[in-house]
């Protein structure tokens, strides 16, 4: 292909695990950067602000604004304000999240909402359970920020947000309309907000049946990094093929130069 327009890259198991950058990330999205492209971060992880992501990144020297990021907290923010207007919302979920909803406009309370909006929190209680719960009995749209059932940290793992909608989902019988990889809405927000073509993108993940899926299902190219969540083994039991695997985000350069 001709030069990307943009190189849209997983944040979590991809750039760094928990608060540790991975060995190579700065230098090569400078280099993509100084090749012409743009650099997007796009996560599913909906627990942080963009701003708390943009300062985050640079304080792992690696230059970043909110206007580079899209996360799934923000996409949700958007999605419903595009379709439903400002809106009273029961988030489930972190400070970033809480963050990027009212941002947005959009109304914080605990009954009488027009959406329940679950993310990963790790603060989940039988509580807040509840109170979603009443919620969507009275009516109330369920919205999933994302459903990854696990979070690559330092040493590991821990739950994802899957966990918290799974109990929802459990309790409540309905299915959520989930915004985050690989979904439409969040890339639906990624393309028009940077007017971009999918096919002018490379999608760059580590996880199989989001950030791939999500690149292939729209035509990007993809690229597989093994410092995630799915291995090479994971290739041929998800039936997932990405455009090609790499070790890590730092031989994305031998890419770019050839």
């Amino acid at each position: 292909m001709n030069r990307p327009a943009a190189y849209i890259f997983d944040l979590d198991g991809v750039v760094y695990h928990g608060n540790k950058v991975i060995s190579g990330s700065g230098k090569t999205i400078e280099y993509i950067r100084a090749s012409g492209s743009r650099v997007i971060f796009m996560t599913n992880n909906a627990t942080l602000s963009r701003d708390s992501i943009a300062l985050k990144l640079n304080d792992m020297d690696i230059c970043c604004s909110a206007g580079d990021v899209i996360s799934s907290a923000y996409a949700a923010s958007v999605h419903i304000k595009e379709h439903y207007g400002p809106s009273t919302i029961f988030p489930i979920g972190g400070q970033g999240l809480v963050f990027e909803l009212e941002e947005a406009g959009h109304t914080i309370a605990k009954q009488d909402v027009d959406f329940v909006v679950v993310g990963l929190d790790r603060e989940f209680t039988y509580q807040k359970l509840t109170l979603g719960l009443d919620n969507i009995i009275n009516g109330a749209k369920f919205i999933a920020t994302n459903t990854d059932a696990m979070l690559p940290v330092e040493n590991g793992f821990l739950p994802g947000a899957g966990s918290m909608v799974s109990a929802l989902k459990t309790a409540s019988g309905i299915e959520p309309e989930v915004i985050g990889k690989p979904h439409k809405p969040i890339m639906d927000v990624l393309l028009s907000k940077y007017s971009l073509k999918s096919e002018d993108c490379i999608m760059v993940g580590d996880r199989l049946e989001t950030d791939i899926l999500a690149g292939l299902t729209l035509g990007m190219h993809t690229i597989l990094v093994l410092t995630g969540a799915s291995g090479i083994k994971d290739i041929e039991s998800s039936g997932i093929r990405p455009g090609c695997v790499m070790n890590s985000i730092a031989d994305i350069i031998s890419q770019v130069n050839s």
